[in-house]
């Protein structure tokens, strides 16, 4: 399976390398790697992290990467207080629907689900963000049908996750689709992650809440 992991001027760290991380490990679990992860970008320009922090160098662009079964979208926070572009850029947005169209999965994390629903595709489908990010998305994106106080959510070929470590959760759902329980389960335990914690109390949204 090829796996895309999109990347952009103030992509979240741990949206990235959260998924990555448990494609990575269940790996261990076969005699040949079975999830083939790449970083692909609009451009073969660097890119600069949230905060500034890390730099990375795209390994592909949109026109030279290989042929992705799984995009994973993560969440980005501007450098610039001038750069006022929640979601990625349009360049984006649109190769995320044009791969989306072509029956790809897409994993959003966190606020990257901003730049999905840029796409328009999904309208009328649940889908979940940040806690913090829930107004934002109804207010802009009014035909999902959003799902608070989740991890993630899976409709179609689309999966959202929630806040940032819930990429987390989202890719070890994928895992557990593809390779079963017991796999999902040992990566888990070797990322000394808990699936089955519940929501910290601070992010439960209350019913009619407004943050």
């Amino acid at each position: 399976m090829k796996i895309a992991v999109l990347i952009f001027h103030g992509v979240e760290l741990v949206d990235m390398n959260g998924p990555v991380d448990v494609f990575l490990h269940a790996n261990r679990f076969h005699k040949a790697p079975v999830y083939n992860i790449y970083t692909v970008a609009a451009t073969s320009a660097r890119i600069v992290s949230e905060g500034g922090v890390v730099t990375i160098i795209p390994q592909f662009t949109f026109e030279t990467c290989p042929d992705p079964d799984l995009i994973i979208i993560p969440g980005r926070i501007a450098n610039d207080a001038d750069d006022s572009s929640i979601p990625a850029k349009p360049e984006v947005v649109a190769y995320v629907k044009q791969m989306a169209e072509k029956g790809k999965t897409i994993l959003s994390v966190c606020v990257g689900l901003y730049t999905l629903a840029e796409t328009g595709l999904l309208a009328g489908r649940k889908a979940t963000t940040h806690y913090l990010a829930m107004d934002y998305v109804k207010s802009h994106y009014p035909g999902i049908n959003l799902v608070e106080n989740v991890r993630y959510v899976h409709d179609g070929n689309f999966i959202s996750t929630g806040g940032i470590t819930s990429g987390i959760d989202g890719a070890l759902y994928l895992v557990e689709q593809y390779n079963g329980a017991d796999v999902a389960l040992q990566v888990a335990n070797i990322m000394v992650y808990n699936r089955k914690a519940k929501l910290p109390p601070g992010t439960i949204l209350p019913l009619g809440h407004s943050v």
